[in-house]
């Protein structure tokens, strides 16, 4: 293991090398590996960043003409609101700097109000300028993922690439060989959030307006309105200041969340209604849309976001899962769990998937009907864990 791990840090020191040349030392543990950069930057370190990291970052960005920012398939809330946010501050610190924001297919509707959505690339629609912004990029900005699996083909192409890559990130256990620098904690509620972290650290006066509005909105759609992954007292510290920046809480609610299209809100209706089955037997419940239901009510990206936390609102279910069929054949799942329930161990043991303790998603290549019968049979092995998790 360890002589895996020094393999892993040679080949990072020596592609550190074309950026910075004053790297003071380097601490090796038998767990994980810490590097610690000795640039005189001028600011305060973060107490959820560690000063050596962000002193990497900001010498990759010197160094670089032109970055691109990457976000997740299916991008929601949290993957824009960092995207964009991002983009605001680096367009604040490096105004020569050319930034592009490449989404592996379309966002959703209710977030193009956002400052900057018009400048995202989608790689479905724009293969190839997307692979010439990429392939002449001088790094690229990961946000919101854990592994290049997360942007399906898209991450295919990016792993052929030798541009160096970093990841800003929030999800456990980050596929490290996969990323040069990874500046992650599992601690913050979001992305957004770790990104008004690292924009006070690398800012030179205060967050652009259009950074906070987009960080709030990310914060806002990743906690469901701060109901769960927000704990930490310090989120709500963030809250404050974004609030104290003009930050207009009830107008970026409303644009959220009151927000939908007629055809959105009758696809909830018949999601709930027809579609949503309860397993009292399991304290566990499910939605299930195919491709032709979708589309009997003009889906669009971003239609059935949420769909998955309505079943936890029934009293005893303890998980719920979103199951669809994708324009692929894929079958997508997200699920969601209250209490010590981990879904985030449950997708990854069984679904090809990953995310947090009581939010994940997982993708099988089989029929609807056959990813349904996959998940109660799971249910089934796991339901006096579920039936205890509360």
């Amino acid at each position: 293991m360890l002589c895996a791990k020094l393999r892993i840090f040679v080949e990072r020191i020596s592609f550190l090398g074309k950026y910075f040349k004053n790297l003071i030392k380097v601490t090796i543990f038998s767990k994980r590996i810490r590097i610690f950069a000795g640039h005189k930057l001028g600011i305060m370190g973060s107490r959820y960043i560690d000063s050596g990291l962000i002193a990497v970052f900001c010498d990759m960005l010197r160094r670089a003409k032109k970055v691109s920012l990457i976000v997740h398939v299916n991008p929601d809330g949290d993957a824009m609101g960092a995207s964009i946010a991002l983009y605001h501050c680096l367009r604040v610190l490096m105004p020569e700097l050319e930034i592009v924001i490449v989404s592996p297919n379309r966002y959703p509707e209710f977030l193009k109000w956002m400052d900057g959505s018009n400048n995202v690339l989608v790689f479905r629609e724009r293969r190839k300028i997307v692979k010439e912004a990429i392939a002449t990029s001088d790094v690229l900005i990961c946000l919101d993922f854990n592994s290049l699996s997360r942007l399906e083909d898209l991450g295919e192409f990016i792993a052929s690439t030798s541009v160096p890559r970093v990841l800003i990130d929030h999800h456990i256990e980050p596929k490290k060989e996969e990323f040069l620098l990874i500046i992650s904690d599992v601690k913050v509620s979001s992305t957004s959030e770790l990104i008004f972290r690292l924009a006070k650290d690398i800012l030179p006066g205060p967050l652009p307006r259009p950074a906070a509005d987009a960080i709030m909105a990310g914060m806002m759609t990743d906690t469901n309105m701060f109901r769960d992954n927000s704990s930490n007292p310090d989120t709500f510290k963030v809250v404050a200041e974004l609030l104290k920046a003009g930050v207009d809480k009830e107008k970026i609610t409303s644009l959220v969340f009151d927000n939908f299209s007629i055809s959105r809100v009758k696809l909830l209706g018949f999601a709930l209604s027809e579609k949503m089955v309860v397993l009292p037997e399991y304290h566990a419940a499910y939605i299930s849309i195919s491709q032709s239901e979708l589309n009997n009510f003009s889906f669009q990206p971003g239609d059935t976001e949420g769909f998955v936390n309505y079943p936890l609102n029934i009293k005893g279910v303890n998980i719920s899962a979103y199951i669809s069929e994708q324009l692929d054949g894929a079958i997508r799942f997200s699920f969601r769990s209250r209490g010590a329930f981990s879904v985030n161990d449950f997708a990854r043991r069984h679904f090809a998937g990953g995310g947090h303790k009581n939010a994940a998603g997982g993708r099988m290549e089989t029929t609807l009907d056959n990813a349904i019968a996959e998940y109660i049979k799971q249910l089934e092995f796991y339901k006096d864990e579920i039936s205890a998790s509360i």
